[in-house]
């Protein structure tokens, strides 16, 4: 709480002078906390509304987009689907290229949209970051489960082989779209370039994605080039703890996770580059 201390100098009256105690460490925390949350809920109701029907929007738009290519993939011959439906590897499949695509939309140019909220002493630039980054996480994950559980409840897909495979799996995926978020958004804030280009890299990822066929259709040598993009590694190990040993999947998780360790610190590098960038400005 602020103190209400009282300074003279040699030769003028005294006078009131406040002095605001510096937070703690947990405390810091806590209101970073708080900050994040808030600008969470400021972006959900920008985006969706107030209404009920537009929160719904925020599991339904996701969910939306897998339903369509869950269905217009059920259509294409399942020869490259050896254990199961193609709609159920629909849903073990596109969900992760929403984790990556769509927070990296909502991250580019994060810091000049809000900057007019920087005058609020509490917030810092990199939470307009983390806010859509969560945001955008749990409208993913969300959408994701509710599917996936509609899907097993029908039938159309099982229970995973290795629940705890596919979670880590699932977090190895969040975790590169972290990193590669981050060096997305820094990147937009020091380069008009980067802005106007980021769909169209993003659109030539999806490829190299491993979100649209398995690695196991692609023949030698071309797999291991694949398999040297991170992302097609974490939904290889995602897919395992879904299928198990029943369908061929190919990853190598000590490589993945130096590469996600590696493109993390370099987002964090270029998330504060950008921020001290913005604010000589």
């Amino acid at each position: 709480m602020p103190t209400l201390n009282k300074t003279t100098k040699p030769g003028e009256q005294a006078g009131p002078r406040w002095h605001q105690k510096e937070p703690t460490f947990w405390e810091g925390i806590a209101i970073q906390r708080r900050v994040i949350w808030a600008l969470i809920l400021r972006e959900t109701v920008t985006r969706y509304g107030r209404e009920n029907l537009g929160m719904l929007w925020f599991f339904a738009e996701p969910l939306l987009f897998i339903v369509g290519i869950t269905l217009l993939w059920s259509y294409i011959e399942p020869r490259s689907v050896p254990a199961g439906t193609v709609a159920a590897f629909a849903v073990v499949s596109y969900p992760t290229v929403l984790l990556w695509r769509n927070t990296a939309n909502r991250v580019t140019k994060a810091i000049e949209v809000n900057q007019a909220l920087l005058h609020h002493r509490p917030i810092r630039a990199q939470d307009f970051f983390y806010s859509r980054i969560l945001l955008e996480f749990a409208s993913a994950t969300g959408s994701f489960l509710v599917i996936f559980i509609l899907f097993v409840a029908v039938g159309i897909s099982h229970f995973p082989a290795n629940l705890f495979d596919m979670v880590m799996g699932w977090l190895m995926v969040a975790w590169f779209a972290f990193g590669f978020v981050l060096t997305m958004g820094g990147l937009s804030e020091v380069s008009e370039v980067v802005e106007k280009v980021s769909h169209i890299i993003l659109y030539l990822m999806l490829p190299f994605s491993g979100g649209f066929f398995p690695a196991y259709i692609v023949p030698e040598p071309m797999r291991n080039y694949l398999l040297l993009f991170p992302l097609a590694d974490c939904v290889e190990f995602f897919r395992y703890g879904y299928y198990g040993d029943s369908f061929p999947c190919y990853y190598h998780l000590g490589y993945t996770i130096i590469c996600n360790l590696a493109l993390t610190l370099f987002g964090l590098a270029m998330m504060t580059y950008a921020i001290r960038k913005v604010e000589a400005t």
